[in-house]
Formats: C-alpha cells, structure tokens, sequence
C-alpha cells in the first residue's frame, strides 16, 4: 500500500531513499514488469517512461501460467528479468518485451534445446505474413526482421546461459524482401494526402493541430504527445527523444506557430499541447488511436501518425537536404536508418533534376547546332 507521502505520485509509482540518500522512484504493477526511472516525477520524460510501463506487456509468468525447466517460457522470463538486456530506455524495452512476449505466447512450451535453425525458418515465415487483428493488420516482413533481430540476442543469452551449445537463429536464413514488398513500411503522407487533410481539419482544432505538430518536428509520436510550451525556447523546439535519449533542438517554423497560436488557451495545469477532451494527455496508444479517426474522417485510411515522420524525411530529401541535415532531424544516428525514410522520394522530380543537369552540362560544351541538328547518315 502507498504511504501518504507518495499520494502524489501517478497510480503504481513508489518512491524510496536509496543507500546514498537519494530519492528513487519504481513502476510496480501486479502482471507487469516493473522497473527503475531515470528521470523525475514532473518531467516530459518521466511521462514518457511512466506511459511506456503502463503499456508494456504482461512478464513471462503472470498469474497460474507456469513453464517447464528448459523451455522457451523459462527462457523468456529469465531474459526480460534484466530490463537493461531489452534496449536503453523504458520505451525500447517496451517494445522488445511486447515481441518476445508473443512468441512465448505462440511457442512457450517447446524446448529450448530443441529449436532448430529449422524451426526459427518456419517461425519467421510465419510472422511474415500479415493477418487482421481487430483493426489493425499485424505481421509483415519489418514484423519479421524485428523477431528475428530479438531473437538472435535471445539466444545468444540461452546459449551463455548454458540451455543450449549454439545459436540457432544465427543459422537460420536472413528475412529476404521480395520487389513487392520494397515500400519501405508503413505509408509516408504525399502532399496531396496533407493538402486534403488540412481541408478537413481547420487551423484550431486538436486534429489540426496534431498533424502540424507531427510533420514539422518529425517525431515520433510518442514524442509528439508530450511537447508542451515548456518545450519551446527562443522559437526553438528543445526535446530528448523517448526512444534514444537523444537529444534536439528543433526551430519551430511559421505553420506550426500558426496551428499553436490558433488553439483555444491552454487549461490551468495543462502542461502538453495535445490532451483529449477530459484535459488529460494522450496515452501512445490512445492518441494513435485518436489519429486514427482524424485521418478517417479526412478520407485517408492509408495514412498514420508515423506516415508524417516519413513525409517530413521525403520533403528534406526531395528539397536536396544532406544526410547529416535529415538525422539532424530525425534523430536518426546512421545512414541506412534514414534510407528507409527517404525511400519514398519524389524519383520523378529528382530524375528530371539529375537529366536536365546532364543536358545543360552537354550544351554547355558543345555548340548548340550540333546538339540539336539531325545527323548526317553516314557515307560507306
């Protein structure tokens, strides 16, 4: 039970004086892992951390479900017990317990010792092919590179923790894409996508609002819901990413201004631009699906809240931004990274840059006539 003094504290945080005096602070909630927070109570990332534990799976073990010695369910479990073996922050362990929480789910009763490179083939093929799940689609060939990625290091960890001499995953074929499927994930936003967007939704409203939030920080949106104007200075957008730690500091231009401005005034004690219609910020999940709706109602059912990240990626891409300029963006710490983002370029435009240069390179150094004139068949 919570003593009075953390009454103030969001529902399953305790806090605790540690041997040196300072104040700690743990996610414990019955079924779900749980787990220190680096950052304090009152912060944008303290909520982030706090939203990424409130929507982290369900532990290995919960309740009456209980695995053999040996199997994929004791492996599980005793993997996720470490959270630091997951990612470096709460929202990337979140994401890895959810993938290796399903495959236990699916295959928690094999034995460890009998998973052949064999098995992980059929396992990942499986994962690949895209099924209805409510309404979302789930699985795909990103759904299979990401299990396959998790459970390499899986193993790896089974191996060293002597349930079995080897890897399998490491034998196991490498997720092949076919032509079909080289789009790069989900859908990046095209202009004519924000132009009928922006029809629908006017300057003033939370749907507007959201968008414009999105697209012109290129964040992701678990990033986008907690900015606040405490995150803005000097017309600059000063954040750490949720995912990486990372931090940037992003100029705010004239249409996000505009789309700020143009909101009613912000509640006594709200602290976060975007908050649903009880005042309260947006969990990931229920803004996603919040944003689901908004792009339903402007007639855009392939569009995402992760589409306008790939969007802002295209633009500085299609405007001729350098690499380094686009990661200074995105976040992003390596090239291939951003070639996932960018993929989705304009070809035609660039296409007609990269011809025209070469036909004006040409007639830059030859005289005109002769470019241009019909040839002369030639005299045998």
């Amino acid at each position: 039970m919570r003593t009075k003094q953390n009454t103030w504290l969001p529902e399953w945080v305790a806090r605790y004086k540690d041997r040196h005096g300072k104040w700690r602070y743990r996610f414990r909630r019955k079924g779900s892992p749980s787990g220190h927070f680096k950052h304090d109570p009152g912060t944008v990332e303290f909520a982030a951390e706090y939203a990424a534990f409130k929507d982290a799976a369900p532990t290995a073990i919960v309740g009456k479900e209980r695995y053999a010695p040996g199997t994929i369910g004791v492996l599980v479990g005793r993997y996720c017990a470490v959270a630091t073996r997951l990612g470096p922050t709460a929202v990337t362990q979140a994401k890895v317990r959810s993938i290796l929480s399903k495959f236990r789910d699916d295959y928690g009763h094999y034995p460890v010792a009998g998973i052949g490179f064999e098995h992980v083939d059929a396992i990942i093929e499986k994962r690949r092919e895209k099924v209805q799940v409510g309404k979302r689609m789930e699985g795909g060939v990103e759904a299979a590179r990401k299990l396959r990625k998790e459970l390499v290091r899986l193993f790896a960890f089974a191996k060293k923790a002597g349930m079995r001499p080897d890897n399998p995953v490491q034998d196991a074929d490498r997720v092949k894409v076919s032509a079909s499927e080289r789009t790069g994930g989900r859908y990046s936003w095209s202009e004519q996508d924000i132009a009928y967007y922006r029809a629908r939704h006017a300057l003033g409203t939370r749907p507007r609002l959201a968008m414009e939030l999105l697209l012109w920080t290129g964040q992701r949106r678990s990033d986008g819901v907690w900015l606040g104007p405490a995150d803005i200075t000097d017309g600059r957008v000063e954040m750490s990413q949720s995912k990486t730690g990372k931090a940037l500091g992003l100029r705010v231009p004239p249409q996000l201004s505009a789309a700020i401005d143009a909101m009613p005034p912000m509640a006594p004690g709200q602290t976060t631009y975007l908050v649903t219609g009880f005042g309260k910020p947006y969990s990931k999940a229920g803004f996603g699906n919040a944003f689901r709706d908004w792009c339903d109602e402007a007639g855009l059912p392939q569009c995402t809240a992760h589409g306008l990240r790939k969007a802002m990626m295209r633009r500085l891409s299609e405007q001729k931004t350098s690499q380094q300029g686009i990661k200074a963006v995105s976040g992003h710490s390596g090239d291939q990274e951003v070639a996932l983002y960018v993929a989705a370029a304009n070809q035609r435009a660039m296409a007609d840059d990269a011809i025209t240069s070469v036909s004006d390179w040409e007639l830059s150094n030859q005289p005109r006539q002769a470019c241009l004139t019909t040839p002369q068949r030639a005299v045998l």
